[in-house]
């Protein structure tokens, strides 16, 4: 290796580790809210970054990088709840109603996107469950995550515009799953 090769090896770190700062705490809240255990979570954060780096070459080429590595991301969680699977291990989503359920409720009642009177947690649970995985993720990033409309564009590969779209969308079918309208009574 000459010096050249050193120093574009070098920047390629240096970019990869500021993608990784950049976006790694929205991959972990999003592996948790997935997969609800705290080390799991992480591991598949990291499982994820490794095949990130891999082919970090080819996804700075990409339109839109954070999207890529957003795919690697869902395939890891994916394959852990496959591991699980295949393991006779419960799934994360067939025990209780997880803690963030109640982080997304107020954040949408806050936003006048549900009442607040609608479902009780299990009710919500239940209906964000049934959601899309596109419509669920957009959820999980807005309302749990808090994260802002362009960055969950260039996670899903779409547009400011087709996020809210899908918020729109994933919002009118808890309404609808909870026995009401969205923004009913505001």
């Amino acid at each position: 290796m000459n010096e050249s090769d050193w120093v574009v090896g070098d920047r390629d770190r240096l970019t990869f580790d500021a993608f990784c700062d950049t976006h790694g705490k929205a991959w972990l809240g999003f592996a948790r809210a997935r997969l609800r255990d705290d080390a799991v979570a992480h591991a598949v954060v990291e499982l994820a970054k490794v095949r990130v780096w891999e082919g970090w070459t080819r996804i700075l080429r990409e339109k839109i990088p954070p999207f890529h590595a957003w795919a690697i991301l869902k395939e890891e969680i994916g394959a852990s709840l496959a591991g699980m699977m295949m393991n006779g291990e419960p799934l994360p989503t067939q025990t209780s109603v997880p803690a963030w359920v109640r982080a997304v409720r107020t954040a949408a009642e806050r936003a006048q996107h549900l009442t607040d009177t609608e479902g009780s947690d299990e009710q919500l649970y239940a209906a964000l469950r049934r959601l899309s995985e596109r419509r669920h993720d957009v959820i999980v990033l807005r309302y749990l995550l808090g994260l802002p409309d362009d960055r969950i564009a260039d996670y899903l590969g779409t547009t400011q515009a087709g996020v809210r779209s899908t918020v729109g969308q994933a919002l009118d079918r808890l309404a609808a799953s909870l026995g009401g309208r969205r923004g009913e009574g505001r």
